[in-house]
């Protein structure tokens, strides 16, 4: 809204301002002041923030490196977008590669690279416990991008890749929706995990991984249908 208060105003601080802007873009996009598949357009941007074209480019720039929003050639800068049948594809997925790159995971990672998962679910449990969202998307995508590092098969893990942005998406938007108790029932499911990679139990930790990816699965599905209500209401 032109020369009224904006709901998504910048206050400058000692954060830096690109960094201030990306959180309040990123909080307006979760927040659904933006919708999914809505153009942002960079002019209106600076007048609903207050900030230059250059903090927004930047901001958006971020963001997209998040998954948050996406750039079609020619086009612009959109708010991401994941509907309820692309989410099932995409869980379905990594349904199948998830838990065979935990299998290979217990065959070829080194030591040390087990014990970094604890170093990351360290970072998760810090996470939920300063209710910070972005810093626990990270995590669970350190977790997995991990796995698939120890996993030593760079194919799959490229394929994996491919999904990044629309993963990281599906992660932010159920992120926002869980409860305290959900994330630490999730984080639970990671230790379970890891216990069992650093038993060397193949079957066990691809049967966790199974488990974890189809409980994200029907959350994220749960979720994306209640959007799409409240968007039609």
């Amino acid at each position: 809204m032109v020369g009224g208060k904006s709901s998504i105003r910048v206050v400058v601080d000692n954060v830096s301002l690109r960094d201030r802007t990306t959180q309040v873009l990123r909080d307006a996009i979760l927040n659904l002041h933006f919708k999914p598949g809505q153009k942002l357009v960079e002019r209106r941007l600076c007048e609903e923030t207050g900030v230059s074209r250059t903090s927004i480019r930047e901001a958006l720039r971020h963001l997209e490196s998040e998954g948050l929003v996406t750039r079609v050639a020619n086009r612009g800068m959109f708010v991401a977008e994941v509907g309820p049948d692309e989410a099932r594809q995409i869980y379905e997925v990594r349904a199948v590669l998830e838990p065979a790159m935990t299998r290979y995971f217990v065959a070829r990672a080194s030591e040390k690279q087990i014990a970094a998962l604890e170093q990351i679910l360290g970072r998760i449990e810090k996470a939920i416990s300063g209710k910070a969202v972005l810093a626990y998307v990270q995590g669970l995508a350190a977790f997995s991008d991990h796995l698939a590092e120890g996993a030593g098969n760079e194919v799959a893990r490229q394929l994996l890749n491919t999904l990044g942005a629309r993963i990281t998406y599906l992660r932010f938007i159920t992120a926002r929706a869980a409860s305290e108790e959900r994330e630490r029932v999730t984080l639970q499911a990671l230790r379970d995990i890891y216990a069992a990679l650093k038993e060397r139990d193949a079957d066990t930790a691809a049967a966790r991984q199974t488990a974890y990816v189809e409980r994200s699965a029907a959350f994220a599905q749960q979720v994306l249908a209640d959007l799409k209500k409240s968007s039609t209401a």
